[in-house]
């Protein structure tokens, strides 16, 4: 579907006529149907579709696998449901990223804040998350146990970090194959810094140009 002409400031609904798969059903637990190098592949449209948005002046707001969806045989990924924001209440804003929180998406510097709101660095925030998850195959939510004791995603990623076994955290799918685990390193030191404190933690452009640099 194209648009052509003049638009007033009026706000539209655009559909697909055909609804691709999502992210969430293409990473199952038990199999896997992306290689290292779709997975990279996707998180290199999905960082140029949020560079996009932030150029412009958007936020997402609500950055999660179900809202990117995967098109076509070469897994083309698309963003949806972003910028919602600017239509919804103060009270409809709290309790979205209220379900991020619970789906383990949320900016942890939103849990402090007194009117907690989407931001640039939220959504950056997220996308590191999803990151971990297209290399771990693990959803955000699951609770992990180990030596440690029991951590969620986000924390026995920075565990593995800190212990030197960054590996250890690697789908064994995509692990034990040909390509070259030096980018899956990469990838995950780039997921990591994207769940860097607020005033650590760099922007999509910086995320993209660093995911455009991987080889893989």
């Amino acid at each position: 579907m194209s648009v052509q002409g003049k638009v007033s400031a009026s706000l539209f609904l655009c559909m697909l006529a055909h609804v691709p798969r999502n992210l969430d059903e293409s990473t199952p637990r038990r199999y896997s149907l992306l290689s290292f190098s779709q997975r990279l592949k996707v998180a290199v449209d999905v960082a140029s579709c949020l560079l996009y948005l932030h150029d412009r002046g958007m936020l997402h707001g609500n950055l999660k696998p179900t809202n990117i969806l995967l098109e076509g045989p070469d897994y083309k990924a698309r963003l949806t449901d972003y910028g919602l924001n600017r239509l919804m209440t103060p009270a409809g804003i709290a309790e979205q990223i209220l379900n991020l929180g619970a789906l383990g998406y949320r900016a942890p510097e939103l849990d402090t804040a007194s009117k907690p709101a989407p931001s640039f660095k939220a959504d950056v925030y997220a996308f590191g998350v999803i990151l971990m998850e297209l290399l771990t195959r693990r959803s955000a939510g699951d609770i992990i146990s180990g030596q440690s004791g029991a951590v969620d995603l986000t924390d026995w990623v920075r565990l593995c970090d800190r212990e030197g076994r960054r590996m250890d955290c690697i789908d064994r799918d995509i692990a034990g194959g040909d390509e070259p685990t030096k980018a899956m390193d990469d990838l995950l030191a780039i997921s990591l810094r994207c769940i860097l404190p607020l005033n650590e933690r760099p922007n999509i452009r910086q995320v993209f140009g660093d995911l455009c640099s991987i080889s893989a």
